[in-house]
């Protein structure tokens, strides 16, 4: 180890120091520990060792590029992540800090895997009801102004359905809370079941369920692929030692012919679900 660099071992990030060649010149315990190389398998080779297969022939050409303007980056500066091969294949996601080291370069590397596992499931958890994890309110109406655009330019249709449970409340006073919380979890599971890629389905709040289906081809075929669902969530559902009636309304609207925005379609969707309470007398509102 370069006495210059012996201090470098004490810090928690890797680091890596290259010679204008792309060569490496000293890796620190840390990069040995990232890496899975060990110190005689990293001195000598091209840093592009360390850098995923498909990206080494652009790294190259970048690395020459900052060895000519010598301008140093800090930590988290970069407008996209970086990955870091490890020996055994995997790649790692790093963040990567630049600057010179006499005639060298180094590069000090920081694991991210855990902050970007934690910042997915932060805005998982910001986009997801927690109770049945399907789309929230502020996810489904994202999605919904997305299938309108996507409609309105390729010029099709898209259909919106909402849904409520019928005397969900007597559920909860009857048999108490935690099995009506079962109850919606197992109804989300249905719901998800045979889903599209390209479809949403959402809970909007309490017992009150949402989803929109693009490219569809008409109300009746939207109608069809609705009351198909239906009678699958219409099924009474086993929360032991209970078994649970379940009674499903909604309402249909389709884009362009009932809205042509988000408000406009969730105007008419509604109108229907409640109308289909009324004529069925199961309204509980």
């Amino acid at each position: 180890m370069p006495a210059k660099y012996g201090l470098l071992d004490s810090i928690p990030d890797a680091v890596v120091v290259t010679d204008r060649d792309g060569e490496i010149v000293f890796v620190n315990h840390n990069a040995e520990r990232l890496s899975g190389y060990r110190l005689p398998e990293l001195i000598g080779r091209k840093v592009e060792l360390l850098v995923p297969v498909r990206l080494r022939r652009q790294h190259v050409q970048h690395r020459r590029d900052f060895y000519d303007r010598g301008v140093a980056r800090r930590m988290g500066e970069a407008e996209r992540d970086f990955k870091l091969r490890r020996k055994d294949g995997v790649s790692v996601a790093v963040e990567i800090s630049l600057g010179p080291a006499g005639r060298n370069t180094m590069a000090v590397i920081r694991d991210v895997t855990e902050r970007r596992l934690m910042e997915k499931a932060l805005e998982h958890r910001a986009l997801h009801d927690p109770l049945t994890d399907l789309a929230n309110r502020t996810l489904f109406f994202d999605r919904l102004r997305q299938s309108i655009y996507n409609a309105r330019r390729e010029s099709t249709q898209l259909a919106l359905i909402i849904m409520d449970l019928d005397g969900f409340k007597a559920v909860n006073d009857t048999y108490g809370h935690a099995v009506g919380d079962e109850v919606l979890r197992r109804l989300a599971k249905r719901l998800r079941a045979g889903m599209r890629a390209t479809d949403t389905v959402a809970r909007l709040g309490g017992d009150e369920f949402a989803w929109i289906l693009p490219h569809v081809n008409g109300r009746a075929a939207a109608q069809r692929m609705v009351r198909k669902r239906l009678a699958s969530l219409r099924r009474s559902i086993s929360v032991d030692p209970h078994r649970v009636a379940i009674g499903v309304s909604a309402g249909l609207a389709i884009y362009p012919n009932d809205g042509r925005d988000t408000d406009s379609l969730t105007r008419q969707a509604d109108a229907e679900m409640y109308a289909a309470k009324r004529e069925s007398g199961r309204s509980d509102r």
